[in-house]
Order: C-alpha cells, then sequence, then structure tokens
C-alpha cells in the first residue's frame, strides 16, 4: 500500500464542471494517459470510461517529476505526436549517455575525446545535467592547457538548464552557483600553477564575469548542439522540417552558417524506437579563405571561393517518450585543399 502512495495524489473536483481534456492539459498530460493513470488507482465505481463521470470527486494524478507509465505499457506503432505534426517533449527521464566525437583533417585523425554524461529532467522546463571525466585520445588530459581546461570544465557541473515548451535551450539556471564554484577553483589553479598558465586563468576569469560569454561556452560543445536539435519544432504534412544553424567546426572560431532538413521515419522499429534523419549542407556567406582566417560572418567578401560543407545525422529516439536514444553521424567541410571532418556519436546506457 505504500509504493501505490508514492505513485500517485489525489486531487479533488467538483463533480459534473471538469472535463478529462482540461485536467489533462492542466497536468501536462495526454487525456488517454490521465484516463490510464486514474483507472489503475481508483475505485471500480470511478473509472473513466471515455468522460469523468458526474458523481466522480476525486482524480488520480501522478506524483510532480515523475512518469506516469503510460508509455512503458504501450506498444507504439508510430511516433507519439502532441498535436499535428508535432512530436510530444519528453515531461521526465532519468538517462546515461556515452560519447564518442573525432576530428579529422584529410582522412587524418587528429583528436578523439570521449566521456560519459548524466541527464536528469524533472519537468518539461528543468534539465540537470552531470559530466564524468574527460578523456582525451584515450587518455586524461596531461598538458598543462589541457589539465587547466579540464579542471575549469568541471566547474560548470551539475549544470541546471532552463528549457523552453520545445525542449529547445534557453539558458543556464545556475550561474550564480557556478561562479561561485569557478572563485574557489580559481584560488586552487592559481596557488599551483604559474607563467603562461596564470595569463590563460586571467582569460578564463574574465569569461566567468558575464552570464553571456559563460553561457555561449559551456553550449558550444558538439553535444549541446546537437542535442537540442529542434525536434519537437511543428514539422510539415511530409514530416520535414528546415532551419540554419551555426556549427562549431573550428575550436575558438566563428562557427560555420548551415542549413539542414529533420526527417521522420514514422515507422516505429521492433525496438521500439523510431529514426528522424539530419540532413544538410554549408550555406556560410563567408569564402573559404574568410572561414579558414577566423573572420565573423557578418561582413563576406562578395567574391571569392566558397566553402563546401555537408551535415549528415541519424536520431533515435524512444517511442515510449520521444527522448532520445542515440545520435550518430559526421559532418564534413572542404576549405581549399584541406577536408575537415567530426564524426559524433551518442549512444543511451543503463543507468545503475
Amino acid at each position: 500500500m505504500m509504493l501505490a502512495m508514492e505513485q500517485y495524489k489525489t486531487c479533488k473536483i467538483t463533480p459534473g464542471k471538469v472535463s478529462l481534456q482540461e485536467l489533462a492539459e492542466h497536468f501536462g498530460l495526454l487525456p488517454e494517459e490521465l484516463r490510464w493513470f486514474h483507472n489503475r488507482f481508483c475505485p471500480l465505481q470511478d473509472l473513466i470510461d471515455p468522460e469523468i463521470q458526474s458523481h466522480v470527486e476525486v482524480i488520480y494524478v501522478p506524483v510532480p517529476g515523475t512518469e506516469t507509465g503510460y508509455y512503458a505499457t504501450t506498444k507504439k506503432n508510430k511516433p507519439f505526436y502532441e498535436k499535428a505534426n508535432t512530436l510530444n517533449v519528453p515531461r521526465s527521464f532519468e538517462k546515461r549517455y556515452g560519447i564518442v566525437q573525432k576530428g579529422y583533417e584529410n582522412e587524418t585523425e587528429k583528436l578523439k575525446l570521449h566521456y560519459e554524461t548524466e541527464l536528469k529532467k524533472t519537468s518539461k522546463e528543468q534539465l540537470i545535467i552531470n559530466r564524468k571525466p574527460l578523456y582525451i585520445n584515450d587518455k586524461r588530459p596531461d598538458m598543462v592547457m589541457e589539465q587547466i581546461a579540464d579542471e575549469v570544465g568541471g566547474v560548470f557541473y551539475p549544470l541546471q538548464l532552463e528549457l523552453y515548451e520545445n525542449a529547445k535551450l534557453k539558458h543556464v539556471a545556475n550561474f550564480p552557483e557556478i561562479q561561485k564554484r569557478w572563485k574557489t577553483k580559481k584560488q586552487q589553479l592559481a596557488s599551483y600553477y604559474k607563467g603562461e598558465a596564470e595569463r590563460f586563468l586571467k582569460t578564463i576569469n574574465e569569461q566567468f564575469e558575464y552570464r553571456g560569454k559563460t553561457q555561449r561556452g559551456i553550449l558550444d560543445s558538439w553535444f549541446f548542439v546537437l542535442y537540442f536539435f529542434p525536434l519537437y519544432e511543428t514539422f510539415t504534412d511530409e514530416k520535414m522540417y528546415t532551419f540554419q544553424v551555426a556549427l562549431p567546426i573550428f575550436s575558438k572560431q566563428p562557427k560555420v552558417l548551415f542549413e539542414i532538413t529533420l526527417s521522420i521515419d514514422e515507422e516505429v522499429l521492433d525496438s521500439q524506437k523510431f529514426i528522424i534523419t539530419a540532413k544538410g549542407n554549408c550555406i556560410d556567406p563567408r569564402t573559404a579563405p574568410e572561414i579558414e582566417n577566423a573572420k565573423a560572418m557578418d561582413n563576406p567578401e562578395t567574391k571569392g571561393e566558397q566553402a563546401e560543407g555537408s551535415f549528415d545525422f541519424t536520431y533515435k529516439l524512444n517511442a515510449k517518450d520521444n527522448s532520445i536514444f542515440a545520435i550518430w553521424g559526421e559532418t564534413n567541410l572542404q576549405i581549399n585543399k584541406i577536408h575537415h571532418k567530426i564524426s559524433f556519436e551518442c549512444y543511451e546506457q543503463g543507468i545503475e
């Protein structure tokens, strides 16, 4: 009996004055989801079938921040739409992902990063992220600047993000807390690292003074760019959505503009997953030399060879709630005679 009490709370209503649709919207649920949940716990005479009966005074609803279990027990034969052509945004989950990112020049691997990250979504608008140790070229950072950068990176976590209703990033919610962590970490690093490292720490300290600079530094990584793609926007009737996005092809340089089209494959696999493909091309107005020389995008030359680039990624989503199970693919950019490629893989792992 104690288990059941932890799964639900009760909501008193005025009999005959509220509809299932209105109540479901109030709690951020679908009508069929609320009906399913309520009917699990209510007395037999209070079953909702199909509407709330006129004598019912108590509705059973999930405890805030918990899943109803509706999706886990309901086998899907197509993706779950909140409204026409708009995928439902997952409300809450706990996930751990394994991530591998590689950078190439002319097919020669120049950099490999791998790490694990844990995500806990407590509502549609709140997400907490923790990152595990980062490995560079299959080992922990050993160069001085790499070690400092790794120490600084740890200051950001746990990272609390506020999201829009469509699951796109709004802003970092715990920036004051991150600043406090940095003050403590800065003192530790300053007492240990000297020389060139001191100038590096001074530059980092200046960035921490401003929310905008700090937020861009955190969120401009490939994981954040890809994980928060507009998967939950309203697609066309052909289940497509086209948008423009600036991608961080080069570290600490202006990003490169691409146009990308998302396409939903509505076939739900036997594994209860479905696919969204993301394909596009570079449309950056700058010439290839301007991109190479890190010129900003707002004042491009009108003549010159344009950079050629492609984007080809696959998203695999859990059909039970539309949360991301995996992301994999690569981005290619040809500048003069150098072929730049970034590959990225992100797979959901079991929570221990």
